[in-house]
């Protein structure tokens, strides 16, 4: 198994950034055409169109705001990504009022291309929400 882990600061609540990256359902993105979901809360599942029509069905794996964690799976092995058995977890803890720590790490098996690179896609996903939250919480 591969693992890959981005740990980042961000000045922002806690709840804040939680509401917004742990919002299994709220997933948006420049390379996210439509998503879909199906059901609700533990075991949902969100299927995202990219904007060049590949999709990726992800499982919500566990979801518990009281601890600000989220753990989601890839269902589908006919994804775009360069991964299979994947799974992720992203954890939000409060290192103050207006500020707080995020760390995303994921485990997979490499699909495709070499190590280095799918540990990079990853990273590159979770950094990619990270900003996008921060400049939505402008923090």
């Amino acid at each position: 198994m591969t693992t890959a882990k981005v740990s980042e600061n961000v000045n922002a609540s806690a709840d804040q950034v939680f509401a917004k990256l742990g919002d299994f359902a709220g997933i948006e993105g420049p390379a996210i055409k439509s998503k879909k979901i199906t059901g609700s809360g533990i075991g949902c599942l969100r299927e995202i169109t990219m904007a060049n029509g590949a999709r990726v069905v992800e499982r919500c794996d566990n979801h518990d705001a009281s601890s600000r964690t989220l753990t989601y799976s890839i269902q589908n092995d006919d994804h775009p990504l360069p991964f299979r058995a994947y799974v992720a977890t992203l954890i939000v803890t409060p290192t103050g009022d207006n500020s707080c720590h995020v760390d995303w790490f994921s485990n997979f098996d490499v699909k495709s291309g070499t190590e280095a690179e799918a540990i990079e896609a990853a990273k590159g996903i979770y950094t990619g929400m990270i900003k996008a939250v921060r400049k939505q919480l402008a923090a």
